[in-house]
């Protein structure tokens, strides 16, 4: 399997479930140039990451991919199995994480395509983050007293919610507020796999991780 993918972005969630899987992939970082190429744009004609190749399959979408890879590989326990009750929990979570929480995060990364004035951009980045503490308190309170995201092992929910969760630290509401995310987003940031993820990417982890 071959990842598309660049550093930093949600595509991250993708890279840290090959990871766990344990199986060989390989991964091509790119840049916007590169996701905009004639060549990337045969396998994902939406010109953005991430997209999953896996023989005469490209597949692009986050979520998509991380379902594909829980379905692919039920051995590497990334997820619940499907029809299990909490198979449905984990496409509720991968849904409100992809088409709720990362949209959020656009006024903030993009805020000129949601003013045409250039003197409003700090207000709509100040919106975003009212969306975001949103989002990130209903997360937190479904995280009081569990250990992740679904069920009781990590799954590709956790691998999903890391990179944005670690989005967050340098608001002025940082990610740390949330006591319960912080705390899985640490653990995380402990996890082998992700730490080969982020000397992948040449990143580092939004939280120090404990030697």
């Amino acid at each position: 399997m071959k990842l598309y993918s660049a550093p930093g972005t949600c595509s991250t969630a993708m890279h840290i479930a090959l990871e766990w899987i344990g199986k060989p992939y390989e991964v091509e970082h790119l840049d916007f140039a590169g996701m905009k190429s004639a060549e990337y744009m045969k396998i994902n004609p939406s010109g953005v990451v991430p997209t999953l190749v896996d023989g005469d399959l490209a597949l692009p979408e986050g979520m998509a991919i991380l379902l594909y890879l829980v379905d692919q590989n039920p051995d590497a326990n990334i997820g619940p199995a499907a029809g299990s009750a909490e198979r449905v929990e984990l496409h509720k979570w991968l849904v409100y994480l992809s088409g709720t929480l990362h949209p959020y995060f656009w006024p903030h990364f993009m805020p000129t395509r949601f003013t045409t004035d250039e003197n409003g951009q700090a207000a709509v980045q100040a919106a975003s983050h009212i969306l975001v503490d949103k989002a990130l308190t209903l997360i937190d309170q479904h995280l009081e007293g569990r250990d992740w995201m679904v069920g009781d092992a990590k799954s590709v929910a956790d691998a999903f919610l890391y990179p944005m969760a670690s989005w967050a630290y340098g608001f002025e509401k940082p990610t740390a507020a949330y006591t319960n995310i912080d705390r899985v987003i640490r653990k995380l940031a402990a996890d082998p796999a992700v730490q080969k993820v982020h000397a992948a990417q040449g990143t580092n982890a939004k939280v120090e991780v404990a030697a």
